[in-house]
């Protein structure tokens, strides 16, 4: 079948995406001005950051697959672009951070309720559950991927919040909700691809194919950048959690950083 997505949740696909790495460039760009890196390293740091996010949704979006690439192919075909886009911009991240002294300050500069709480976009989870009710996506990807983001994507401002106000418990609370974050992304891709789908859904069969809808153009775009940009995003708040000397929107980075 191939996948009739409704134009309104193309919108709101390509507007997410959008979103996403403008949120993601601002939180960069003020963690850059307080970093205490020289104007010339925090422009460069900038203007760096800008075109690495631009250059990554921008292939993904020229190099989504149209529905009707779907035509005579095997129900269980699985896209190459998802691991691909997936491993490329986290290894990219890993290998900037680890050279570059300039970067591994502004990521510690970066505000730890910012990057928490940017991840309010994991809401675009309803639109799992829409495309669910249209038939067009099958339940056993639909409901635990929509209902996990949504429940992510909700109290991520309110974990934000804890963080940023000092709360009782704060720290542990992010780390649980970070650590739930990255295992409702493992759920999603694995119940999407179908891989996972024999071992929490042992009733479907031994080989289940994959979420059709989310291979191809306007769907994709979600696996091939805005779940990779959350699992960056989490990694980094894991990272400050367990280096940082004290939550607040200011962070001190651990000497031993």
């Amino acid at each position: 079948m191939i996948p009739a997505v409704p134009w309104y949740i193309e919108l709101i696909s390509l507007a997410t995406n959008l979103a996403i790495a403008a949120a993601v460039w601002h939180i960069l760009s003020s963690a850059a001005g307080r970093s205490g890196l020289t104007p010339a390293k925090i422009r460069a740091v900038r203007a760096g950051s800008a075109i690495f996010l631009g250059a990554w949704l921008g292939a993904a979006l020229l190099l989504a697959p149209a529905p009707d690439s779907l035509v005579g192919r095997d129900q269980f075909y699985l896209t190459p672009l998802v691991p691909l886009f997936v491993v490329v911009p986290i290894t990219i991240v890993f290998l900037a951070t680890g050279l570059s002294p300039a970067i591994r300050h502004v990521l510690a500069a970066a505000s730890l309720p910012e990057v928490i709480g940017v991840q309010v976009y994991r809401t675009i989870g309803v639109v799992f559950l829409v495309l669910l009710g249209l038939e067009q996506v099958p339940a056993h990807f639909a409901l635990p991927a929509g209902w996990g983001d949504i429940a992510i994507g909700v109290t991520a401002p309110l974990v934000a919040l804890a963080v940023a106000r000092g709360f009782p418990a704060s720290r542990a609370l992010a780390v649980s909700w970070n650590v739930v974050g990255l295992l409702d992304l493992v759920v999603a891709v694995g119940m999407g691809t179908g891989f996972l789908a024999p071992f929490l859904a042992p009733d479907l069969g031994a080989r289940v194919a994959p979420a059709a809808a989310m291979g191809v153009y306007p769907m994709i775009l979600v696996p091939m950048f805005a779940v990779p940009m959350s699992v960056l995003l989490h990694l980094l708040a894991l990272r400050k959690l367990r280096g940082d000397l004290r939550l607040g929107s200011r962070l001190v980075p651990n000497a031993a950083n």
